[in-house]
């Protein structure tokens, strides 16, 4: 009997190693250059044990095959084969013109959470009817309607650095940008006060914190098997998603929808423009309510805070820079009666350039994937991308590569004052699958940078430890590195 199981368990081993020999030969059998891939991540080394930030590793891929002067080359995640572009060309040709085959972006998502079910994860159909239903919530005219909410929670963040500026303290940067941003989203897009300024440990900061921030074991668990074995979680019910905050979140906005039902309670946010699609016979249920707001309420909060905070540092290591943008903000403050309108800030040039290059050297997704969704010749080739494999584009490594931007890692908004269009620039994505949000996001990092260079100095605080480096922990880019910086009163 034993020798019998001896024997089973060896067959079995065999068929898995030749298996995964096989799976690992993808890209040989299609005459694709390709890196050699370790089992079980293949080429990633973002998981177990804490390893490099996914921006990190996809820009090492692009390096690896720029070095061989290739314009594609293949990888493994897990044993998945993916294809990594090079070109700036094809990235906008997978983006724009044969954006048909591309549709879908192959991020996890499973029906049993709807916190996973949302614009980021919807696929095909389901996807392009999200896209019509909520395009006009970002447009320039609902833009207009928000600005005034948004400057009105800037005031909030004001005592607080007023009185770090008069006791001289250092500034945790990205905690009083994420405060600000938290307030702003919570206002505009679900109709709440979130008060997180007078409540660092308010409910939606919480949430907030914890989604982005508090990574246990557990949860590397869940990522590592939603990313690897995403049928195996399926199945299982595995969620990439904390439980805690899925529980917590699904209760608020529960409460919230049916509170506004039975009150019949109207607000000029994202929330009751979703409400009234539900109650208007429209195919939208309390399940796509809880994902699409989650996924407009991180989004939004998050990757806004973490460029503001960007942004603040690289001023305050750049005295000049941030003079110059001072004495246009203050020129537009002036010339609008002090009362800056939606069209005045987003007029403004240099501070338009300061954001495109912090978005340049700190892109908020800095590796995004697509999945073909019909075999595809690749232009310029012989190459077959069959349907399901996935495409990546390394983010990071087409904005920090010289050749395009010299000395990447330098921060210069003059690259942006009169930028060639063809270089690589894909902070929010592109085609018809940008992000939908992004003008939302640049207007409110604006508001935050145009309201705090007006009023304070920003310096360089010795709490900072240099050089930054991107957190392995968040999908996100964000600092290992607490950022520290002081505001300084000027008038």
């Amino acid at each position: 009997m034993l020798t019998e199981i001896a024997i089973l368990l060896a067959s079995v081993g065999i068929l898995a190693i030749l298996f995964i020999k096989y799976k690992y030969g993808y890209w040989k059998r299609r005459n694709v250059p390709y890196l050699e891939p370790t089992f079980p991540t293949g080429n990633n080394t973002s998981f177990f044990p804490k390893g490099v930030a996914v921006g990190k590793v996809t820009q090492y891929f692009y390096n690896e095959f720029k070095a061989r002067g290739l314009k594609i080359g293949g990888v493994f995640l897990g044993i998945d084969p993916n294809l990594v572009l090079l070109d700036p060309e094809d990235v906008r040709t997978i983006l724009i013109k044969d954006f048909n085959s591309f549709v879908d972006r192959g991020i996890y998502m499973t029906k049993t959470d709807p916190m996973t079910v949302h614009m980021i994860t919807q696929q095909g159909s389901e996807w392009r009817n999200a896209r019509v239903k909520y395009t006009s919530v970002f447009s320039s005219a609902k833009m207009k309607m928000m600005y005034d909410t948004m400057k009105q929670c800037f005031t909030n963040m004001i005592p607080t650095l007023d009185d770090s500026a008069e006791r001289k303290l250092d500034v945790d940067v990205f905690e009083t940008m994420a405060c600000f941003t938290t307030d702003s989203v919570g206002a505009t897009i679900l109709g709440v006060e979130c008060n997180s300024f007078k409540d660092p440990d308010a409910e939606f900061r919480r949430l907030g914190r914890h989604f982005f921030e508090q990574f246990s074991p557990i949860d590397r668990t869940r990522l590592f098997m939603t990313v690897y074995f995403p049928d195996l979680s399926k199945k299982l019910g595995i969620t990439n998603v904390q439980k805690e905050v899925s529980k917590q979140y699904i209760k608020l906005i529960k409460d919230t929808v049916e509170y506004r039902e039975k009150h019949n309670v109207s607000r000029k946010d994202f929330l009751d423009m979703l409400i009234k699609l539900k109650n208007s016979g429209e195919q939208l249920d309390m399940d796509e309510i809880i994902g699409q707001t989650f996924v407009f309420f991180t989004a939004g909060f998050e990757t806004s805070a973490t460029t503001s905070t960007m942004t603040l540092f690289e001023l305050a290591e750049n005295q000049e820079a941030q003079d110059r943008l001072r004495e246009e903000v203050i020129r537009t403050f002036e010339e609008n009666n002090n009362d800056l309108t939606y069209e005045s800030l987003m007029g403004m040039k240099y501070l338009g350039q300061a954001v495109d290059e912090t978005l340049r050297k700190w892109p908020p997704v800095t590796t995004f994937p697509r999945v073909c969704v019909q075999d595809y010749k690749f232009p310029g080739s012989d190459l077959i991308v069959e349907k399901g494999t996935k495409v990546l584009i390394p983010v990071l490594g087409l904005h920090r590569d010289p050749d395009y931007y010299p000395d990447p890692e330098k921060w210069n908004p003059d690259r942006f004052g009169d930028r060639n269009p063809k270089l690589p620039y894909f902070p929010f994505g592109d085609g018809p699958r940008n992000c939908i949000g992004s003008r939302y996001a640049i207007m409110q990092i604006k508001i935050a940078l145009a309201n705090i260079l007006r009023n304070y100095r920003v310096l360089p605080s010795p709490l900072t430890e240099q050089p930054l480096e991107i957190d392995p922990d968040t999908f996100v880019i964000r600092t290992i590195q607490r950022v520290y910086l002081k505001f300084e009163k000027i008038h």
